[in-house]
């Protein structure tokens, strides 16, 4: 659900756009985001898929979740991963407020061997809760997922 910005009274045309959405430029229309629910998906996952001191102009933002995706399967690695994004999203998104972050390693599940499992699961305003899974598949490439 998410709240969902309309053009002002008087005008029955389409919704404000409150961004865009995060996909890879094809050479088409960008595709606007109309609720709160998909802009803090979408602004979540740019954090976390950000590198620290990739932005320019701001040299903080970002994380260093996609170094730790392709670390060693160690024991320490949950710990490690949660230490990374934790404070990140609290200070860049504060109106993100994260309920769980789960990380899924060989240990948790066999099928694992190789890669690790980043599932978050976060709400708005404590109105709407989504659930947005990072992982690694078999050919290397960062999936995100979610609702």
């Amino acid at each position: 659900m998410g709240y969902q910005i309309v053009s002002p009274p008087g005008n029955n045309t389409q919704p404000i756009g409150l961004g865009i959405s995060y996909v890879p430029f094809n050479g088409g229309p960008f595709t606007p985001i109309i609720t709160t629910k998909e802009q803090a998906f979408a602004n979540l996952k740019n954090l976390l898929l950000t590198r620290v001191g990739e932005r320019y102009g701001y040299p903080a933002y970002g994380t260093f979740l996609l170094n730790a995706l392709f670390e060693p399967n160690v024991v320490e690695l949950k710990e490690d991963i949660i230490e990374l994004i934790s404070p990140k999203i609290s200070q860049f998104l504060p109106g993100i407020d994260v309920q769980s972050i789960e990380v899924k390693t060989a240990e948790d599940d066999p099928n694992l061997i190789y890669y690790v499992q980043v599932s978050i699961t976060f709400s708005i305003n404590q109105l709407d809760t989504s659930t947005m899974n990072i992982g690694v598949n078999e050919t290397g490439t960062v999936e995100v997922t979610g609702s």
